[in-house]
């Protein structure tokens, strides 16, 4: 058999620096579209996208050839940098230095991406789960 096959999702979490309330509604959809652009152009399969003021979630299909650190920097680094683009260069936009990354199950995905999907409500209603936060 030559043949690969690789099923392999990772749910991220990045924050904020010093958990500043950056992502405001203005920036929140252009950002989030930003990133699934972005997500494509690496060849990772985006799933979800969503978050707060402070941070986001993300699930993704990976492929087996890049490293979850190599898949973050691209993602952070492009982000921040369209971020602050749009808030008008001003330098203001920065994720903190580290990250969560999560293995997800193929069965585990419905329940993750309805996580992710209802971020807001999770931290409104004081429901979010604290094994998948930062």
């Amino acid at each position: 058999m030559s043949r690969n096959f690789h099923q392999l999702h990772l749910h991220l979490v990045f924050v904020t620096k010093h958990r500043d309330h950056l992502i405001n509604d203005q920036l929140e959809k252009s950002l989030y579209q930003h990133l699934w652009v972005k997500a494509h152009e690496l060849e990772l399969f985006p799933i979800a996208i969503n978050g707060t003021k402070d941070h986001l979630h993300l699930l993704i299909g990976i492929p087996s050839t890049l490293s979850v650190a190599s898949i973050v920097k691209n993602l952070k680094g492009s982000s921040s940098r369209f971020a602050n683009d749009f808030m008008g260069n001003q330098d203001l936009f920065q994720w903190s230095r580290g990250y969560e990354a999560f293995t997800v199950s193929k069965k585990d995905i419905p329940m993750i991406k309805s996580y992710i999907r209802n971020q807001n409500d999770h931290h409104k209603k004081g429901s979010v789960k604290s094994d998948l936060e930062f």
